[in-house]
């Protein structure tokens, strides 16, 4: 909180608690005319939007994105009208063209004859704060997921433990009648048994066995495994590492798991004469691992999908894979996020915890 005494009111000491306060304020200040040109931004406004006051000031600047104009213009009308507008939540863009997710306070300006003569606007990026509210909505669904998978996994086991062995007795006999139907009966019986297991993988907890273990061997580990497929499918993969090893405290089977999940699903992605690029990192106290592959990525609709139970876009896929691989990463204190752009491939980037980090 700010106090400044009344008797400074309209002297030199007053203006310059107001000029302080507009030049340190965390959030973007930025002041515009009634034509849309600015009059001036703030430090935090520069910092956040990319652009100078000099390169801004009286000019009319594009900070929005083509999708969001319409709205853009009734909240000008509004404003324009002399009405305030409060806690806005916008989508606002960079001068690299980049765009964030924000929160503006929006007021109008009068003059002496009452008249709207510029509009101000207080801007705070949300960016952060939507990333861990999408967080812990995921972190809910995924425990009522488990729940859920926990009970149908066991009251689903029992009987198809007896269905598969009376289809394997009726298969074992020579004088079967039957035989084309059983083998049948018995591939999609084995297809349930799949889905139970990993129903299963969501139901049970991932960090039992934790050891400290290295990341980059286990990933080196991981990108041996598929050299034969790189081969066979003439894909390049390059792993970066950095120079100092990376410890992290956790399930290495579970781990491997995540990393040949994401491995996988880009050499699929992919398909032939492609390329991944696997990059790990320390990033103050964490260790970032991402995967870049130069596949024909996923437009929005499929991206926003992968999050849903049993959603795929393979024949043979059960839907499950992303989900079980974000549990394990959740388990282990860590986050997953998949970037995608269609027809530019997709990126898969994993942060977790170094290990002196997860011990506390």
């Amino acid at each position: 909180m700010i106090i400044i005494s009344t008797q400074l009111n309209n002297t030199p000491e007053f203006y310059n608690y107001l000029e302080q306060l507009f030049k340190q304020s965390q959030d973007a200040i930025s002041v515009f005319n009634i034509d849309d040109t600015m009059i001036c931004c703030n430090p935090a406004f520069e910092k956040l939007y990319g652009w100078t006051l000099d390169e801004c000031k009286g000019k009319v600047i594009d900070f929005y994105p083509e999708t969001e104009m319409k709205k853009v213009r009734a909240r000008r009308d509004q404003l324009k009208e002399g009405k305030s507008l409060r806690n806005e939540r916008v989508i606002e863009k960079r001068k690299d063209g980049s765009t964030f997710h924000a929160e503006i306070n929006m007021s109008p300006i009068f003059n002496d004859y009452n008249e709207v003569i510029a509009i101000s606007y207080i801007t705070h990026d949300i960016t952060l704060h939507l990333r861990l509210e999408q967080k812990r909505s995921e972190l809910v669904k995924l425990k009522n997921l488990s729940t859920v998978a926990s009970f149908l996994a066991h009251e689903v086991r029992n009987p198809m433990t007896a269905i598969t062995g009376f289809i394997q007795m009726m298969n074992d006999d020579p004088q079967n009648p039957y035989s084309t139907f059983t083998k049948i009966m018995e591939n999609e019986v084995d297809k349930v048994n799949h889905l139970i297991t990993d129903f299963l993988e969501l139901a049970t907890p991932s960090l039992h066995n934790q050891t400290i273990f290295s990341t980059i061997e286990l990933i080196q580990e991981v990108v041996s495994d598929y050299d034969a497929t790189f081969t066979n499918h003439a894909i390049t993969c390059h792993l970066h590492t950095p120079t100092s090893d990376t410890l992290i405290l956790g399930n290495v089977y579970s781990l491997k798991q995540v990393f040949c999940n994401i491995i996988s699903n880009s050499c699929d992605a992919i398909r032939n004469n492609g390329q991944i690029d696997i990059t790990v990192k320390i990033l103050d106290h964490s260790i970032c691992i991402t995967f870049v592959d130069n596949g024909p990525g996923m437009c929005p609709s499929t991206l926003d999908s992968i999050n849903q139970p049993f959603f795929t876009t393979k024949e043979d896929g059960r839907g499950l894979g992303i989900l079980i691989s974000k549990k394990i990463i959740f388990d282990h204190h860590g986050t997953l996020d998949i970037e995608s752009i269609e027809h530019a491939g997709t990126k898969v980037t994993i942060c977790l915890p170094l290990a002196n980090e997860s011990l506390h």
